[in-house]
């Protein structure tokens, strides 16, 4: 093979290399964590939580119309009881109890609203909690699959790093130091139709005929890849 021919090559297996790292990354955490295991976890938490304040809202309620009730029964016996002659006293306890009854009304359609959003918070965590289960479930379902997939790309990136590193080997100090000093991706294009398949712009004659010999490095004239020909 051809220097030139060589990095290309070396290209495609580091190209090759990163991908299946990056997979690799992603299996290995997914076994260890499973994202949307992870996701439903807290979703169920807050769930949770929003369950929580609206039960401790609903007991703050209760205990409080507990007591406006045993209050406005209080009233409405004294009121009923004829012990008030006062006829200016019995209208001023009337409107008492009468303010007292609609606030406790008020309070009663409160707490409506708090039971119903209660309801919901609860069923909000049985699904939450449902969710979860199945969620789980699956992952555990899937977890072989992913192990065995892991095991291929493990032995697959081993030989890709053999290959890559016999590829360089072979490659002369000349045409490694042009490589390496590259700034741009890919470093090596192919040349095809007479045309830098990066850039587009066509090769010269005289660089296509240094490429038929393929014994120096061309570079393109526009992009400064390393040119091999396709």
């Amino acid at each position: 093979m051809k220097p030139a021919q060589l990095l290309y090559e070396h290209y495609q297996l580091v190209s090759r290399e990163r991908v299946l790292r990056d997979d690799i990354e992603q299996v290995t955490a997914r076994l260890e964590s499973d994202p949307e295991v992870v996701q439903l976890e807290q979703a169920l938490a807050e769930a949770g939580a929003v369950q929580e304040t609206t039960a401790a809202k609903v007991r703050d309620s209760d205990h409080e119309r507990e007591g406006h009730r045993t209050k406005l029964r209080a009233r409405e016996k004294e009121l009923m009881s004829g012990r008030i002659r006062n006829p200016t006293d019995l209208m001023q306890m009337s409107e008492e109890v009468k303010h007292m009854k609609a606030r406790f009304a008020e309070e009663e359609d409160a707490e409506m609203q708090l039971m119903e959003a209660a309801d919901n918070a609860e069923e909000a965590v049985r699904v939450a909690t449902a969710t979860l289960a199945e969620s789980r479930l699956r992952s555990a379902a899937e977890e072989p699959a992913l192990r065995e997939e892991l095991q291929a790309w493990l032995a697959e990136l081993a030989e890709v790093e053999a290959e890559r590193d016999s590829v360089w080997e072979q490659v002369p100090p000349a045409a490694q130091a042009a490589y390496r000093r590259m700034r741009m991706n890919p470093p090596v294009a192919k040349v095809v139709n007479n045309a830098c398949s990066a850039c587009r712009v066509t090769v010269t004659s005289s660089g296509m005929q240094i490429l038929r010999k393929g014994d120096e490095i061309v570079h393109c004239e526009h992009c400064s890849r390393i040119l091999v020909r396709d």
